[in-house]
């Protein structure tokens, strides 16, 4: 098939299969990795954090930087969704606008109402929290941080949605750069305390919010009513709930590994957690580009064909991926943090497949998303956040840190499978599973049998077992694997 040489457009629409291939590659690569960068600021700054901080310190220093990150969802509550599936229902400027505007309009005002309250019982609160002598002032950092956090995750979805690359890039690469050099010298120079990480997080955050309304003011009017709102509500209210959930994961999962083993082990996972998110990065990527990518064309006739391409080749690549990380874990682990977090590579194989799962389905539950009925994502949630806590309360005892992991794999996979039927059942897609299933089944017996072969005998025979899964996946997927090749080829050309 001839690749098409309108992947120079800002739009899949009218591309080739090959050519639309090549257009979320190159999307992936902009929008993505920008996204994925920012992201990596976590494990890009994880070895000075690391090693400045003691491991419980590390521990609850990464428990506050994910509860902002929660308070911060909570606020934006399903509105960042719901104007992405909202702004391709017009093609007037003016409406747009409108909706960009209500939508801003809606989560100010929650924060205005909700934040002064947070504030005013940050005391009471605390108890609820892990322990730590200065986990008060900490929580007061996380709420003056909420605000910024939302406008930059406000302002970098427009910037996205509207194609807005170059200006994206400065706000997503920007604030990580600028994070991490005041980092440094704050850590450098200044030894700065768990607080004072938190407060360099919040200026960056504070200036790059203030940036990013400025490259989107054309896109922000005074509101002259309330239609889009009130259209996307029923929309994103589901939504809000069920980012609410996931987000509220990580914080728990950290909360029972604190209540279980201690604070030692807490620093562990959150050790592990950040290998994992070298996984995170391809997710990343990948997901900010999928957004605008499907919706923009679920109503072409062989959207199906286009999306069952796209399965197939992400589940390879994350497959693989997951392999590679867990395979040089305790390698990664040692280097950058140091000898005394070389036990969390126990950990890494499943919270790097429970991400790569977890991306997998974003793909497979399009449907949902399409056919506006978002309220289903609320029986995947619910279900998955139960069968984490039943896997992590049930294996942790029993195994360790290592049941931390799987209780977390156990929920992705639940959430997978639960979304993925009701998507179908919301609106049928011509999904092609066998070998999409055939990889995963191989990822998880290769990364089982190389995590009790790293417990039982010792690094290099896991690194072995890691390898041998590699290729069996590769050669398995052999047909999948050229076809990447091909794609890549041609994005190169672009």
């Amino acid at each position: 098939m001839p690749f098409n040489d309108r992947s120079h457009s800002p739009s899949p629409i009218g591309l080739t299969q090959r050519g639309r291939l090549a257009f979320l590659l190159k999307d992936s690569v902009l929008y993505g990795a920008a996204a994925a960068f920012n992201k990596a600021f976590s494990l890009v700054t994880f070895p000075l954090l690391a090693r400045h901080f003691t491991v419980s310190e590390y521990g609850a220093l990464d428990y506050f930087m994910i509860l902002a990150g929660l308070l911060a969802i909570v606020f934006v509550f399903g509105q960042d969704s719901a104007v992405a599936r909202f702004f391709y229902e017009t093609e007037d400027l003016t409406e747009r606008r409108q909706l960009i505007s209500q939508s801003l309009a809606f989560q100010f005002l929650g924060l205005v109402i909700f934040i002064p309250c947070l504030w005013w019982n940050a005391k009471s609160i605390t108890p609820w929290l892990i322990t730590g002598e200065d986990r008060y002032r900490l929580l007061q950092v996380v709420l003056l941080q909420v605000p910024f956090l939302l406008l930059v995750n406000f302002t970098q979805n427009i910037l996205k949605w509207t194609f807005a690359r170059a200006p994206f890039l400065i706000v997503t690469v920007g604030s990580t750069i600028v994070q991490m050099c005041l980092l440094l010298l704050g850590v450098r120079w200044f030894a700065l305390d768990t607080t004072g990480v938190l407060w360099v997080s919040l200026i960056t955050h504070a200036l790059f919010a203030a940036l990013g309304l400025f490259f989107v003011r054309e896109w922000l009017i005074w509101p002259s009513h309330w239609n889009h709102l009130r259209q996307m509500l029923p929309f994103a209210i589901p939504l809000g709930l069920i980012c609410i959930v996931g987000a509220f994961s990580p914080t728990l999962e950290r909360s029972l590994t604190d209540n279980l083993l201690g604070t030692d082990s807490l620093g562990m996972y959150a050790a592990a957690a950040k290998v994992a998110m070298l996984i995170g990065l391809l997710v990343s990527s990948f997901q900010t580009a999928w957004g605008p990518f499907s919706l923009s064309l679920y109503k072409d006739a062989d959207a199906g064909l286009t999306y069952n391409s796209v399965l197939q080749t992400f589940v390879l690549g994350a497959c693989a991926v997951s392999l590679i990380i867990s395979g040089l874990s305790h390698s990664i682990l040692t280097i950058l943090a140091g000898p005394q977090y070389g036990d969390a590579s126990i950990v890494v194989f499943p919270l790097v497949l429970s991400l790569a799962i977890q991306a997998t389905s974003w793909i497979t539950e399009i449907g949902i998303g399409i056919s506006k009925r978002s309220y289903l994502n609320l029986y995947s949630y619910a279900a998955s956040l139960l069968a984490t806590l039943a896997g992590i309360g049930f294996l942790t005892p029993w195994l360790g840190l290592v049941g931390v992991g799987i209780g977390v794999l156990i929920g992705q996979i639940v959430k997978a499978v639960v979304a993925s039927t009701l998507a179908q059942i919301a609106y049928p897609l011509p999904w092609s599973y066998r070998p999409v299933v055939a990889a995963i089944l191989l990822t998880l017996l290769t990364g089982f049998v190389a995590t009790w072969l790293r417990i039982s005998i010792g690094e290099s025979v896991a690194m072995g077992v890691h390898a041998l899964g590699l290729i069996a996946i590769l050669l398995v997927n052999w047909r999948t694997l050229r076809s990447v090749m091909e794609v890549g080829k041609r994005v190169s050309k672009i």
